[in-house]
């Protein structure tokens, strides 16, 4: 058996695999792309899915001496599982690969911390160390030109890391020594560490980071309204219409649009052919208006564009142009009047025949904003978890003998 130091040198180098090949991955993934179809690789990676539960199921029957039934049948839902959620990703299907980076990973860690920490907080232990990795994983994304700030990757490395841990709760099951309060502390500050962690990326706002970019050295990207870590927002339902994001309240979208109109129409037009320039250029965090007219006009164009093109579901374009446009005169109204991006009766009555009715229309223009509650609510809750988890660390400690 390998000394407990010896466990870690695996996910030493696989994690060093990870994080030094993020610089490259983009170029062989548009290297891949301009010669096949990526939907070859969520394929392949349901594939090596598939062949790596057999492989379990080989093992566990290897270590106990016979099959055991209900094991095979935990593993092959977890599987399945897995299986499911790499060709989900049909849209992105490169994505898949996080599941064979982290479900790795998540073995090797499993390995690893299986010397220390005994009973059921050793998954625990794994699936919380493989989601600091991951973590850290992001913010060397977000950091490095080209690649960006993903919070739906964070979901897929921890997901991967914790249906890993899944399934070896059954093909690997825990020590037969019960945990202990060391063990019990492992996990505590291993929590204690991911929150903190994810707390200063939630306070990592475009605004914070245009202030310190200034005195990084090629540090322009990270400005980049492409690039955002932490943005926040309102929710806003409109009846008859859907719902959308905004950084701006219902009263202050309608406030700047009557007072800015005449100031941003003419800027819109400017950025016409040039929307790429826009989003690496534009000031968001000091003028969210107009950067959330450019971007919803680009929704409503880009779609309608789609609608024209051979190979597209016409009618579903036409309705989120339909419905973006609607958005916009509803809160835009005035700098559309500015613009040369209004419609005129000729489109308009083209698409009102041809959308269909979608009254739970959600604009993907600023989806990835945090509405769920203010940046200070989310930090008040999340320093005060970490608080908790540090007096009770620190309680168990006077105990422990």
């Amino acid at each position: 058996m390998a000394s407990p130091d010896r466990r870690w040198l695996p996910v030493l180098l696989w994690v060093a695999v990870i994080y030094t090949t993020i610089p490259f991955v983009r170029v062989l993934r548009e290297w891949y792309v301009a010669r096949w179809d990526p939907l070859w690789i969520g394929l392949a990676v349901a594939v090596v899915l598939v062949a790596a539960g057999a492989v379990a199921v080989t093992l566990r029957k290897r270590e106990a001496g016979r099959s055991r039934r209900w094991d095979t049948v935990w593993v092959i839902v977890v599987t399945t599982v897995f299986v499911i959620w790499s060709l989900s990703l049909r849209r992105s299907p490169e994505e898949a690969v996080h599941f064979l980076e982290y479900g790795l990973l998540a073995v090797l860690l499993h390995r690893a911390l299986r010397p220390t920490i005994g009973g059921g907080l050793l998954f625990i232990a794994a699936m919380l160390s493989g989601a600091l990795i991951g973590t850290v994983d992001e913010i060397i994304q977000w950091i490095s030109p080209s690649r960006y700030w993903d919070w739906r990757d964070l979901t897929l490395n921890g997901g991967a890391g914790a249906l890993a841990q899944v399934m070896l709760w059954r093909a690997a099951p825990p020590p037969a020594r019960p945990w202990d309060l060391r063990s019990l502390r492992i996990v505590l500050r291993l929590t204690a560490a991911l929150i903190v962690l994810l707390t200063l990326c939630l306070a990592n706002t475009p605004a914070r980071v245009a202030r310190y970019a200034r005195f990084l050295p090629n540090s322009s990207h990270l400005t980049s309204s492409l690039n955002p870590m932490a943005e926040y927002g309102h929710r806003h339902v409109v009846p008859g219409l859907g719902v959308f994001t905004s950084r701006l309240t219902r009263e202050e979208l309608r406030a700047e649009d009557s007072t800015r109109a005449p100031e941003v129409g003419p800027i819109l037009d400017a950025y016409r052919h040039s929307y790429r320039r826009f989003l690496d250029t534009w000031p968001v965090g000091e003028d969210p208006f107009t950067y959330e007219a450019r971007v919803h006009l680009f929704a409503r164009d880009r779609n309608l564009a789609k609608a024209r093109q051979p190979g597209f579901a016409a009618a579903g374009q036409l309705t989120t142009a339909w419905y973006e446009n609607r958005l916009l005169e509803a809160f835009f109204g005035n700098t559309l009047d500015e613009s040369s991006f209004k419609w005129g009766p000729q489109p308009r009555e083209q698409i009102a025949g041809s959308h269909a009715p979608n009254p739970g229309f959600r604009s993907a223009a600023g989806a990835h904003l945090i509405t769920i509650a203010s940046e200070r609510v989310i930090r008040i809750v999340l320093v005060l978890m970490v608080a908790v988890i540090i007096i009770v660390d620190l309680r168990i400690g006077r105990h422990q003998p």
